[in-house]
C-alpha cells in the first residue's frame, strides 16, 4: 500500500475523517520508525514488586504483587505506557489459567509468564453546543495496558509483525514483564522472578546497521546511569583512536581493563586465557576419595566440555588402604568408576579370617584427565 498523507486547501470543508487522517498518518509514522529501527520489550521500570504477606489464623505467607509505573514498546511500533502502578489480579490469573499445573507434590505452580498489551478504549464526551442534553459520540481514545498472565512457554512462543507499511497493532503483541507462582491451596501468589525456564525480561533495543558518535565518541555500557562498577566499552578518537573495555569509576571515566591503540598494541589488566587449539591436549591428575567430583585441567571449563569443544579421557586405579578394620586380613576392590558428573565411585571389602567376615569401605583412587580439543591431525 503506497504510504498517504492528508493535505487541505483554504475554504474547504473538513469532515471528521479528514481530521482523524492526521492523527492515524502521524501515529502510524512512529509506529514504523519504533518497529523498524527498535527492538520490542521494557524500556523502564515494569518490574514485579512483592509484598509479604499472611494468612490471618494459619499464617501461611504469600506475597501480594505490584507492576511498577513504566514504559515499553511492543514488536508493532506501539507505546505502552503505565502511567501508576498496578496491581496483579489474582482472580484474574485463575480466570486465564484454569487448573495450572504445579510443581511435582506440590500446591505451588511451575513460572507462569506475566505479559503488558495495549488496549484502545473509547471515551465518550458531550460537546459545548448540546452540554448535557446530547452525545456526539467519542472524541477521546485512551490508550490504556492490560496485565495478562500466559501458560508455561508462552515467553517464548513467536509473535508475527505486521507488514512494513503498517500502523501500530490492535494489541495481541504481549511483552514479557516477569515470571510468578501461585499457590492453589490458598489462592495467592508466592513469588515473582525477572527469568525463568532460560528466559528473561528483555529490553527495548535498537537495529541498526551504524552506530557514529557525534563527538568523537561512543560509548555503550550495562546500565543507564555511569555508577561506579558498571562495565563499559568505549570507542574514542582522542587522543587518539582507540577501544577500550573496563568499568566505571563513578566519576564519568572508565578504569580501563582492555585496550587497543590505533597501532594495534594490546594492554590487558588480567591473564590471557587462550582456546586449545586442534589437536592440543590438557592433563590433570592426582589422589581423589569415593565421592569426589574430578577437577577439571587448567583452562577447561565445564560449558566447552558440555558443547564438544572438548573430550574427556579418564582413568581411575583404586588405592588399596594399608589398615582396615578389626578382625579383617586382607582387601579386595569391588568397584571403581568415575560416573557423568566425574564423581568418583570408589569401594571395597576387606575380608577376615572366615568368609563370612566382610566389611564394605570407601576408597581412595589415582586419576589422570586427558582434556583433548578435537580436529587434530
Amino acid at each position: 500500500m503506497t504510504i498517504a498523507r492528508p493535505i487541505f486547501s483554504d475554504g474547504a470543508i473538513l469532515a471528521a475523517d479528514d481530521l482523524s487522517s492526521l492523527e492515524t498518518e502521524g501515529r502510524d509514522r512512529d509506529a514504523r520508525h519504533a518497529r523498524h529501527l527498535h527492538t520490542p520489550g521494557v524500556g523502564v521500570g515494569l518490574e514485579l514488586h512483592e509484598q509479604p504477606q499472611s494468612v490471618p489464623g494459619t499464617g501461611a505467607q504469600y506475597v501480594e504483587l505490584i507492576l511498577r509505573a513504566g514504559y515499553a514498546l511492543d514488536g508493532t511500533g506501539r507505546e505502552l505506557v503505565v502511567a501508576a502502578d498496578l496491581p496483579l489480579s489474582t482472580d484474574r490469573f485463575q480466570e486465564q489459567n484454569l487448573n495450572p499445573p504445579t510443581q511435582p507434590g506440590q500446591t505451588v505452580t511451575v513460572w507462569h509468564p506475566v505479559f503488558v498489551r495495549g488496549v484502545d478504549t473509547a471515551i465518550d464526551a458531550t460537546t459545548a453546543a448540546l452540554g448535557c442534553q446530547g452525545r456526539t459520540g467519542g472524541s477521546r481514545v485512551a490508550e490504556e495496558v492490560e496485565i495478562e498472565f500466559g501458560r508455561p512457554g508462552d515467553a517464548s512462543a513467536a509473535q508475527s509483525a505486521p507488514p512494513p507499511d503498517a500502523g501500530p497493532g490492535d494489541g495481541t503483541w504481549r511483552v514479557l514483564v516477569g515470571f510468578v507462582q501461585f499457590d492453589t491451596a490458598i489462592g495467592q501468589f508466592v513469588k515473582s522472578a525477572s527469568s525463568a525456564d532460560g528466559v528473561s525480561v528483555g529490553g527495548a533495543g535498537a537495529r541498526a546497521g551504524l552506530v557514529a558518535g557525534q563527538f568523537g565518541r561512543v560509548e555503550l555500557r550495562g546500565k543507564a546511569a555511569s555508577d561506579s562498577g558498571v562495565p563499559a566499552l568505549v570507542l574514542d578518537t582522542e587522543p587518539g583512536p582507540s577501544l577500550v573495555f573496563g568499568t566505571h569509576t563513578g566519576t564519568g571515566t572508565v578504569a580501563p581493563l582492555f585496550s587497543v591503540d590505533a597501532s594495534g598494541n594490546l594492554e590487558v589488566q588480567g591473564a590471557v586465557k587462550a582456546k586449545g587449539t586442534a589437536g592440543s591436549v590438557q592433563i590433570a591428575g592426582g589422589i581423589a576419595s569415593d565421592g569426589t567430583v574430578l577437577p577439571l585441567p587448567t583452562g577447561v571449563d565445564q560449558a566447552t566440555v558440555d558443547s564438544g569443544g572438548v573430550e574427556l579421557f579418564i582413568s581411575v586405579t583404586p588405592r588399596t588402604p594399608l589398615t582396615g578394620p578389626a578382625n579383617t586380613v586382607f582387601f579386595t576392590p569391588v568397584e571403581c568408576r568415575v560416573d557423568a558428573d566425574r564423581r568418583v565411585v570408589c569401594w571395597g571389602i576387606w575380608i577376615g579370617p572366615t568368609l563370612s567376615t566382610r566389611v564394605a569401605t570407601a576408597i581412595s583412587c589415582d586419576y589422570l584427565i586427558l582434556a583433548a580439543v578435537p580436529g587434530g591431525p
